[in-house]
C-alpha cells in the first residue's frame, strides 16, 4: 500500500520553483515515531560549529571568558618561573645532606598515617559529595565554549560548598559495647551509620566504617603559677613538647607517649590537657596509677603546680578526696575498673591517661583492652573520649598492634629525656658470686672515685641487709669529741680541718690516752641507719634460714674479699648506707630522699624497687648485679614460689639510666656483654604470671562471655584462662550452658555478688557465706588479714643482738602465738585463729611499731589490713539490709567454739582446691618423710610450715592458703584443720561419686530432703576415699513411686505415721510391678507427677497454696472411718509450719 498523502503534501507538490511570487505552504511539525532521534534532541545534520561562530556573546559571558583566559595566562607564567628557578636548585645528593631548621634537635618524624575520616568545619561533621559528571553532549541550543572551559577548570576546584552533606550522629546502644568487646573486633566494631538529610533512600546506608576524630573547640584555661613552679616545670624535658603533645591528642583518638622515667609525663600532661580545656565543660581528666602511693603523691604535686588543690583529687582502694569541684582525678587501676562496671562508656571523662603502662600490671592491661573498644564507640557521640598511654620503655608493639586497635593507628610521640651520658662497664668474666663482686666494686668506687652517690641492685631483703652489714663493718661511723666538746665524724672534711687546726696549737701536756667512741649511726640520729631494720623480714625472704644468714654467702663471709682488696685508706670518709625494699616502712623509705650527712657518701642497697618506682637524687654510680627475685606462679598447679632470675635488657637499661640524672655517670654491670645479649629484651607482663580467676570474673561481670577473644595487649595463655573458668565453675561463680552447640560459661547470681568485692573470688565467697549465724564481722576480719602480705613476721626471720638472744626471741614469739591459739575447740582453726588474735593485739597496743615487733607483728601489713577491713565493711553495709550489717569493732570478741566450727566449714566451701591429706607412711614400699602431705594440684609431697601452730598435731586433712617453695621443700602456710566428713557435702564439685547399686533399696534422707541411695565417694584426681554418701536417685518415675511410699510410711511427715498401720494396702504396693492395677496407686502417683513433687519442701509449697491438695488421693488409702479425723488434721504439717489462714477452706 502506498503512503497516504495529506493536504500539506499536495500543496508542496503543486508548487513550482519557477514561480517566484508564490510562497509555498508551510508544513506542520510532527513527531516521527519510528525515526531515530539524535542525542541532543535536534536534527541530525545540525552544524554546531557554524552556530557558535554566529552566536553573540553576552557581557556576562565575556567576563567569564576573560577570567578563564587570565587564569590560564597566570598558570603559564608560574610554570615559566618555576622552570627558571630550577636552574639554580642544588643537586639532590647535596640537598639530602642538609637538615631543616624548622625541627632543630629533633628526630625527623615519619609522615603520619591517618585513617580515612570526615572533614570537620565549625563543629559540624561534613563529607565531600562526588561531583556529578556532565553529559557528553550539550542538551540545548545555548551551550557555549565558556561552559566547556569552566568544566575543565572544575577539576582544579578544591571544595564545593554546595556539595556538602550534614551527618547525623546516631545514639549508642550499650548492647553494642558488649558485642564489640566480646565478639570479633574486626567485624563488630566501629560500624557507624551516617545518614544524609537530603537522601531518603540512603537512610540506612553505611558510608563510614572507621572511627572519626572530631576536633572540639574547647575553652582554654589560663593558669597562674609562681616563678618557682614555672622554673621547675621548664627544667623538665616534656615541657618543651606541650604543643606537639596537645595537638596529637586533639587529632587522634589514641596517643602513646614514650618518655624515660623522670621526664615529667605524669605531672605535666594532665596540666597540658587542663589548660587545653579538657575539663572546662564539667568532664574529668582521669589518670590511672598502678600504685596507691603514686596516685596520692602525684595528685598532691599537680595540685600544687596548678595552684588549685581543690580541683585535683585522688581515689584509691581505701580512701579518696574526690568531690564536686574535682577536674583532675588520680586513681588506681582497680578504681577505674570498678567505675566501668557502673558506667562502661565512662561518660564523665573526656580523656583517660594510663600511666606506667610499661609495668604491665594486670588491671592496666585490662583497662587498655576495654578502652580500645570504648574509645571508637565514644567517637560516635558528640563528646568523644581520648586515650593516652604513657610508657617509659620502647616496647610499643604491645600497645599499637592491630588486634588491639584494628581500625585506627595510635599516634606515637617520643619524648627525649635530658639524660647525661652514662658509661657502661661490663665484666670480662661473669663472677659466680655476684654479692662478693658487688661488695668489692662498692669498696673500689668509694675509695678511688670522685664524690657521688652509689646505687647497688641486689635481689632481696636478705642480701640488702647482708651487704649493708659488711659495708658498715668496713666503713664504720666513728665519732670523736674535740676540746670544745663538739662531736665530729671521723674521716669527714670538717674533721680533717679541725685536726689541722689542732696540730698547729699542739702542746706536750695535751697528750693523754683517749679511746675513740665507735657506735652505730642510728644511736645518734634516731635510727637513720639500718639497725632497726633487722627485725623486718619480708615474705620475699621467708625461706632464708637463720643459719644461712649468720654464716653468710660464699666468699663474702669468710674474709677472703676483705683480704683481697686490703684495708681501706686511713683518710677514707664514712659510707652512709641505707636499705631500700618494698616491705620497708614508708618512713624508712623516705630516708633515701633526705640530705646526706656532711662529709659522708650515700650508698643505697636496693632491690628492683629503685628501678622504676623511685628516683634517688644524686646517684652517680650504679652497680647492677643482673638478678632479680620474681614471684613465679604456676597457673595450672597453683604453686607460687620466689626464684632468682636474670633481668631483662630493658631492666638493665633502666638501671644504668639511674646514673645519668644529675651528671655524667657510670654503670658497672657484674656480668659480661655476652651474658647481656642472652637476656630477654623485655620481662613478661604481670598478667601472664598471676592467677586469672579475679580477672575472668570481672570480665564476665561486664557481660564479656568469651574472655579468650578479649583484646589484651599481651594475651594470656588460653589454657590459663580455661583453668580459671573451671575453678570459678566449681566455686559456683560461673555456670556452663550450651548454646548453638557451643558450651559457654556465664556468670551466676553468686558470681555477680562476688564481683562486687575487690578480692579473689574464693575470698569473696567466704564473706558472702558469712551472712549466716552472725559471722560477718569475723569473716571480714579474717579475709582482710589473709589479703595482705605477711601480717606476721616469720619466726625464722626474727633477730637478736647475739645468736643466743635470737634463739630466745624465736622461742618466745612462737610460744606466744601458740598461746593465742587456745586449747578450746577453736584450736583446730589453726593459723587463722592466730591471725585474728594478732589483729586484736595490734588494736590493744594501738599499732605501736616497737611493741608490735616484740611480738612478731608487721605494723605496715596490719594497718593495710585494717583499711581493707573498713572498705569491706562499707561494701557489705551498702549492699545488705540493716539487720545484716557488719560492724567495724576494735574489740571484736574471739569466735566461740561453735563459731570456729562454722568458720572452718566456710573455709572448706571456699578453698576446696587447696586441700591436702596426710600421707599414710604404713602404706606402700617407698620411704616417706615424716609430716608429708599430698595435694590435688601438684605431684610430690608438701609439708606444714614448722612455725604453724598445727605443725605438731598433723591433722589428716588440712586446707592451706598458699604453697611456698623453701629450698627443696614446699611448705603450706596459714593452715587450718578440717573434718573428713564435711568434704562430700561442702566440696561437692571436687568429689567423685560412684554408680548406684541397682539392687539397693532407696531410703528417704530427712536432712537432704530427698530419696537417696548410698554410694562410694572419692575426692579429687587422686581419689582419696571419703565416707559413703547418700545421693539422690535418678529423676524418673521410680523416684515419684518411692517418695509416695515414704509419704505413706510416715517418714516424710511425722503426723501420718499413726495412720500407717490402718492403710488399706501396704506402702510397698507403690513400687510393685502390678501397682498400675490399683486405682489408689495411680491417683496418688499422677497427682505427685502433675506438680513434680518429690521432696518434703515442694509438697509443703503446694499445701501453702491449697491446703486440701492431695487429701482426696490419701483418703483412698485409709478406711472411711478415719476420713473425718484426717480431714480435720490435714495438711499434716507441724503447728509452727501452718499459716493462720489454714483451716478455713477444709473439706469434710
Amino acid at each position: 500500500m502506498g503512503k497516504r498523502k495529506t493536504k500539506e503534501d499536495n500543496a508542496s507538490e503543486d508548487y513550482d520553483a519557477n514561480e517566484l511570487m508564490i510562497v509555498p505552504g508551510e508544513k506542520r511539525k510532527k513527531l516521527e515515531k519510528s525515526g531515530e532521534k539524535s542525542a541532543t534532541g535536534g536534527k541530525k545534520n545540525r552544524n554546531f560549529a557554524k552556530e557558535k561562530e554566529v552566536a553573540k556573546l553576552t557581557k556576562q559571558a565575556k567576563r567569564k571568558l576573560a577570567a578563564v583566559q587570565s587564569r590560564k595566562a597566570l598558570k603559564q607564567t608560574q610554570e615559566e618561573l618555576f622552570a627558571g628557578l630550577a636552574e639554580f636548585q642544588l643537586d639532590p645528593s647535596k640537598l639530602c645532606q642538609l637538615s631543616s631548621s624548622t625541627k632543630l634537635s629533633k628526630e625527623p618524624e615519619k609522615a603520619p598515617v591517618f585513617p580515612e575520616k570526615l572533614k570537620v568545619f565549625s563543629g559540624k561533621t561534613k563529607t565531600e559529595a562526588k561531583r556529578t559528571q556532565q553529559d557528553y553532549y550539550p542538551t540545548d541550543d545555548e551551550s557555549s565554549s565558556e561552559e566547556e572551559e569552566e568544566e575543565e577548570e572544575g577539576d582544579n576546584d578544591i571544595e564545593d560548598a554546595g556539595n556538602t552533606v550534614e551527618v547525623k550522629i546516631e545514639p549508642i546502644d550499650l548492647d553494642d559495647v558488649d558485642e564489640a568487646i566480646d565478639g570479633n573486633p574486626e567485624t563488630n566494631l566501629d560500624q557507624i551509620v551516617v545518614k544524609r538529610e537530603d537522601d531518603e533512600e540512603s537512610d540506612n546506608e553505611d558510608i563510614l566504617a572507621l572511627p572519626t576524630t572530631t576536633v572540639i573547640n574547647r575553652k582554654k584555661v589560663i593558669v597562674e603559677r609562681s616563678k618557682e613552679i614555672q622554673k621547675s616545670r621548664a627544667e623538665l624535658p616534656i615541657f618543651a613538647e606541650e604543643m606537639r603533645i596537645v595537638e596529637a591528642i586533639n587529632e587522634n583518638l589514641v596517643t602513646v607517649v614514650c618518655g624515660e622515667t623522670g621526664s615529667g609525663k605524669t605531672t605535666q600532661i594532665p596540666q597540658f590537657l587542663y589548660e587545653a580545656g579538657y575539663a572546662s565543660e564539667g568532664e574529668l581528666i582521669g589518670i590511672t596509677e598502678p600504685r596507691r602511693v603514686a596516685a596520692i603523691a602525684m595528685a598532691q604535686r599537680v595540685g600544687v603546680e596548678l595552684a588549685k588543690p581543690d580541683e585535683v583529687s585522688y581515689q584509691i582502694r581505701y580512701e579518696g578526696t574526690r568531690s564536686e569541684t574535682t577536674n583532675i582525678l588520680f586513681m588506681t587501676d582497680g578504681v577505674l575498673m570498678k567505675e566501668m562496671e557502673q558506667d562502661v562508656m565512662l561518660k564523665k571523662y573526656s580523656v583517660i591517661l594510663i600511666d606506667e603502662a610499661h609495668e604491665r600490671s594486670m588491671y592496666s592491661d585490662v583497662l587498655i583492652g576495654m578502652l580500645s573498644r570504648i574509645v571508637p564507640l565514644r567517637s560516635k557521640t558528640a563528646r568523644p573520649l581520648r586515650l593516652v598511654i604513657m610508657s617509659a620503655t620502647l616496647r610499643l608493639d604491645d600497645f599499637t598492634h592491630k588486634k588491639l586497635f584494628p581500625l585506627l593507628t595510635p599516634k606515637v610521640i617520643k619524648v627525649d629525656a635530658r639524660q647525661f651520658p652514662v658509661s657502661v662497664h661490663f665484666e670480662k668474666r661473669t663472677p659466680d658470686d655476684y654479692i662478693a663482686s658487688a661488695f668489692r666494686k662498692t669498696c673500689r668506687i668509694h675509695e678511688t672515685l670522685p664524690p657521688g652517690a652509689i646505687l647497688v641492685f641486689v635481689t632481696g631483703q636478705h642480701e640488702v641487709k647482708q651487704l649493708i652489714t659488711k659495708l658498715k663493718k668496713r666503713y664504720p661511723v666513728v665519732y670523736e669529741t674535740d676540746k670544745n666538746g663538739e662531736v665530729l665524724v671521723k674521716g669527714t672534711k670538717e674533721w680533717k680541718e679541725k685536726k689541722v687546726e689542732a696540730a698547729k696549737s699542739i702542746k706536750l701536756e695535751d697528750f693523754k690516752e683517749e679511746t675513740p667512741e665507735t657506735e652505730d649511726f642510728e644511736d645518734v640520729d634516731d635510727g637513720l641507719m639500718d639497725g632497726d631494720d633487722m627485725n623486718e623480714r619480708g615474705a620475699a625472704e621467708a625461706f632464708d634460714d637463720y643459719e644461712e644468714f649468720e654464716n653468710g654467702d660464699g666468699d663474702l663471709s669468710d674474709g677472703k674479699v676483705e683480704n683481697s682488696i686490703g684495708a681501706p685508706p686511713a683518710d677514707c670518709e664514712p659510707l652512709y648506707c641505707l636499705p631500700l625494699y618494698s616491705l620497708l616502712s614508708m618512713g624508712k623509705q623516705r630516708r633515701v630522699f633526705d640530705e646526706t650527712p656532711a662529709g659522708m657518701r650515700l650508698c643505697v642497697i636496693s632491690t628492683n624497687v629503685a628501678e622504676t618506682s623511685l628516683t634517688i637524687p644524686g646517684v652517680k654510680y650504679v652497680i647492677d648485679g643482673g638478678f632479680e627475685k620474681r614471684r613465679l606462679y604456676d597457673s595450672i598447679t597453683g604453686v607460687s614460689r620466689f626464684a632468682v632470675c636474670r633481668i631483662s635488657q630493658a631492666s638493665g637499661d633502666q638501671r644504668a639510666g639511674r646514673a645519668g640524672r644529675i651528671s655524667a655517670g657510670h654503670a658497672y654491670r657484674l656480668y659480661s656483654s655476652a651474658v647481656y645479649q642472652d637476656f630477654v629484651k623485655f620481662a613478661d607482663p604481670e598478667i601472664l604470671s598471676k592467677p586469672a580467676d579475679q580477672l575472668v570474673l570481672h570480665l564476665k561481670s561486664m557481660n564479656i562471655v568469651k574472655v579468650v577473644n578479649f583484646p589484651f595487649p599481651s594475651a594470656p595463655d588460653e589454657q590459663m584462662l580455661e583453668s580459671a573458668e573451671k575453678r570459678l565453675c566449681r566455686l559456683g561463680a560461673l555456670s556452663e550452658s550450651t548454646k548453638n552447640g557451643k558450651t559457654e560459661a556465664r556468670i551466676t547470681k553468686l558470681g555477680k555478688t562476688l564481683a562486687v568485692f575487690p578480692l579473689a573470688p574464693s575470698y569473696a565467697k567466704f564473706i558472702a557465706m558469712a551472712d549466716q549465724h552472725n559471722l560477718m564481722s569475723h569473716a571480714i576480719l579474717l579475709i582482710s588479714l589473709l589479703s595482705v602480705r605477711e601480717p606476721l613476721i616469720p619466726v625464722s626471720s626474727l633477730r637478736g643482738d647475739t645468736p643466743e638472744e635470737t634463739k630466745e626471741l624465736m622461742k618466745n614469739v612462737l610460744k606466744e602465738r601458740r598461746r593465742w591459739c587456745s586449747h578450746t575447740g577453736a584450736r583446730r582453726l589453726g593459723d587463722l585463729k592466730v591471725l585474728m588474735h594478732a589483729a586484736s593485739v595490734a588494736e590493744q597496743i594501738k599499732y605501736n611499731a616497737r611493741e608490735c615487733e616484740k611480738v612478731g607483728l608487721r605494723v605496715k601489713a596490719l594497718v593495710e589490713a585494717r583499711k581493707l577491713r573498713q572498705q569491706l565493711t562499707n561494701i557489705v553495709n551498702a549492699s545488705c539490709k540493716k539487720e545484716h550489717a557488719a560492724a567495724l569493732d576494735s574489740d571484736l570478741p574471739p569466735p566461740t567454739d561453735q563459731q570456729a566450727q562454722l568458720l572452718r566449714q566456710m573455709v572448706v566451701a571456699s578453698f576446696s582446691d587447696r586441700l591436702a591429706r596426710r600421707v599414710d607412711r604404713s602404706v606402700g614400699q617407698e620411704e616417706v618423710q615424716k609430716g608429708a602431705y599430698e595435694t590435688t594440684l601438684i605431684k610430690g609431697h608438701v609439708f606444714i610450715d614448722p612455725c604453724s601452730v598445727v605443725f605438731t598435731e598433723e591433722p589428716e586433712f588440712v586446707i592451706y592458703q598458699e604453697l611456698v617453695q623453701v629450698n627443696e621443700k614446699k611448705l603450706m602456710t596459714s593452715v587450718c584443720a578440717v573434718d573428713k566428713e564435711w568434704l562430700s557435702r561442702l566440696a561437692e564439685s571436687y568429689c567423685n561419686y560412684g554408680e548406684q547399686d541397682k539392687n539397693q533399696e532407696p531410703i528417704y534422707d530427712p536432712v537432704k530432703d530427698m530419696v537417696v541411695k548410698t554410694v562410694k565417694v572419692t575426692f579429687g584426681p587422686l581419689n582419696w576415699e571419703l565416707p559413703n554418701e547418700n545421693r539422690s536417685v535418678p529423676h524418673d518415675i521410680m523416684m515419684y513411686r518411692y517418695f509416695a511410699l515414704f509419704l505413706l510410711d510416715g517418714l516424710v511427715f511425722e503426723k501420718l505415721k499413726e495412720y500407717t498401720p490402718k492403710l488399706l494396702a501396704p506402702p510397698s504396693t507403690m513400687v510393685k510391678s502390678w501397682a498400675k492395677l490399683q486405682k489408689r496407686t495411680e491417683m496418688l502417683l499422677n497427682k505427685l507427677i502433675e506438680k513434680e513433687v518429690t521432696t518434703r519442701s515442694s509438697l509443703k509449697e503446694q499445701w501453702l497454696k491449697n491446703e486440701n491438695w492431695l487429701l482426696e488421693e490419701y483418703l483412698e488409702w485409709v478406711p472411711e472411718s478415719v476420713h473425718q479425723q484426717i480431714s480435720l488434721m490435714w495438711p499434716p504439717l507441724e503447728d509452727h509450719e501452718k499459716t493462720i489462714k489454714m483451716g478455713r477452706n477444709k473439706k469434710y
